[in-house]
């Protein structure tokens, strides 16, 4: 243990060199010879996602790393940071874990079995992208997983899931938000199984909404026998009986400890009953707000992403991150690992640095229309004029953190994880193993702030609550905004028709 805190420790050290990286190599994602190392943005997905190019790197960047996690005096330079952003490009995408918390492959075929009208081949009317690289069917977001608490194959969401998206243009872009998925029904169907093991009495226990959805589920599934081991399919026993199974010595290898695995908490489960394509799953363990009735946040993008721990503690940026707040990316990807993983060991250098670098080296796909350069100038002029002092991050994110009644947001997001209680056995375990890093994950300043406006004309979603659609519904032309408490809403009323289309030109170059 004291090993894996020296390497968290490592983590703080690496932050304050201004980029989080070795002070020898630099963070371009482009070599001497002019070539990027990715390839983040194309017309297909096999274009995008690069599986060929990407799967060895990870092996190939470590085996150049000494134990200590540092370069060997050998190296190429240059070798080393392309296998290094290829290797966080991995990481992001298909990372085969060897300690998430995975949902057993039997489970997962199950629900594609048992309600094909709703989810669709390979999970598409869930938003799910087919990925036409995965030979196994797993779309875009599904990788295979460890079998530490399963015993049998099992799979996971990965970041590509929320972070893979089309652009309006039609194309594909790393760092996009998928607005289509919905992540929140596909977590309420993973469920079903321990649903499906409960007895009467646990199940009236539910909230009535949660009861009703789940019941309904039951009414329809089309469970078949087929895949399971010995040709039964063990998807609605496997938590049931998995004492007996495991007692008697039949079924899946290694049961799930129900006792671990257990229905999320009824807010968890409220928030996805609420849910709707594009949002994040607010019950994650390290995402999990803590107040009754907080609205379902969008999945932002990722182009612009800077977060120096410098930067924040010099004052230049706000921390990184809207409901868990981190004063550098380092430390928003060590929690990620933790939670992850459920272990300290992945928060070690060599496999944040990876993943930190290439999220900071993507950038946001350029719009295909022609803008005009005056409009685009004009544009600039009002923006410098009526929103840099708010909108005054390197990426037009704000710097600063306001009350949720300046911003018209709702007052919970201001601090989601105040007084934060872990109440699964999951959740409690990550909550610990977070706070033998609380040097390391702190501060949490209350507030909000703006996203970055990068690509902000091929986000769909552009506000937080999901309460904005796209530019034309910012400034409100042609209709009215659904939500007319939406914030910005001065941008409707208080702004000229040529400075909203000006504005509009202006933001589409960024």
């Amino acid at each position: 243990m004291s090993r894996i805190l020296k390497y968290a420790a490592t983590l703080s050290v690496l932050a304050h060199t201004g980029c989080g990286v070795s002070n020898v190599y630099s963070l371009s994602s482009i070599n001497s010879a002019g070539r990027p190392a990715t390839s983040d943005i194309g017309n297909s997905l096999s274009d995008v996602l690069e599986i060929n190019t990407i799967k060895d790197s990870c092996a190939q960047y470590w085996s150049q790393l000494d134990e200590n996690d540092q370069p060997n005096r050998e190296t190429d330079p240059d070798e080393l940071q392309t296998n290094k952003i290829r290797c966080g490009k991995w990481l992001f995408i298909g990372w085969e874990t060897s300690g998430k918390m995975p949902l057993p492959r039997i489970l997962f075929d199950a629900v594609e079995r048992s309600w094909p009208e709703r989810v669709g081949k390979n999970f598409e009317k869930l938003g799910f992208l087919s990925n036409p690289q995965d030979p196994s069917g797993l779309p875009v977001g599904i990788a295979k997983s460890t079998t530490r608490y399963t015993g049998m194959p099992s799979v996971n969401v990965t970041c590509a899931a929320c972070h893979v998206g089309q652009l309006p243009d039609g194309r594909f872009a790393v760092g996009a938000p998928n607005t289509k998925l919905h992540l929140s029904e596909f977590n309420l169907m993973s469920y079903y199984p321990l649903f499906a093991a409960m007895h009467s009495k646990d199940r009236e226990k539910l909230p009535a909404k949660a009861l009703t959805y789940f019941n309904e589920l039951e009414k329809t599934e089309r469970r078949r026998v087929a895949g399971g081991d010995r040709g039964i399919d063990w998807s609605n026993v496997v938590f049931k009986y998995s004492k007996l199974l495991r007692w008697l010595g039949i079924g899946p290898k290694g049961l799930p400890d129900a006792e671990f695995v257990v229905m999320p908490p009824d807010r968890d489960l409220n928030s996805w009953l609420e849910g709707r394509p594009g949002v994040f799953n607010p019950g994650a363990p390290m995402l999990t707000l803590q107040v009754n009735d907080v609205p379902n946040l969008s999945i932002p993008q990722l182009w612009g992403i800077t977060g120096y721990e410098t930067d924040f503690n010099s004052g230049k940026t706000a921390p990184l991150g809207q409901t868990t707040k981190y004063a550098s990316l380092e430390k928003f990807v060590s929690s990620a690992f933790i939670y992850a993983y459920q272990d300290l060991a992945l928060v070690r250098p060599r496999h944040v640095e990876p993943l930190a670098a290439y999220l900071r080296q993507l950038k946001s796909p350029r719009s295909p229309e022609n803008l005009s350069v005056i409009d685009v100038q004009k544009g600039e002029q009002t923006f410098n004029a009526q929103c840099r002092s708010c909108h005054d991050g390197s990426h037009g994110e704000s710097t600063r953190l306001y009350p949720s009644a300046a911003t018209l947001t709702h007052p919970a997001l201001e601090s989601p994880r105040s007084n934060y209680k872990a109440t699964t056995p999951i959740a409690q375990l990550i909550y610990e193993l977070s706070n033998q890093l609380a040097a390391e994950l702190s501060p949490q300043p209350t507030g909000i702030r703006s996203r970055r406006l990068t690509g902000i004309w091929a986000r769909q979603d552009l506000m937080i609550d999901g309460s904005v659609t796209n530019l034309n519904d910012l400034f409100c032309i042609n209709e009215k905004r659904k939500i007319e408490t939406s914030p910005h809403q001065d941008l409707c009323s208080d702004v000229s028709a040529e400075q909203k289309n000006n504005l509009i030109a202006y933001l589409k170059t960024l």
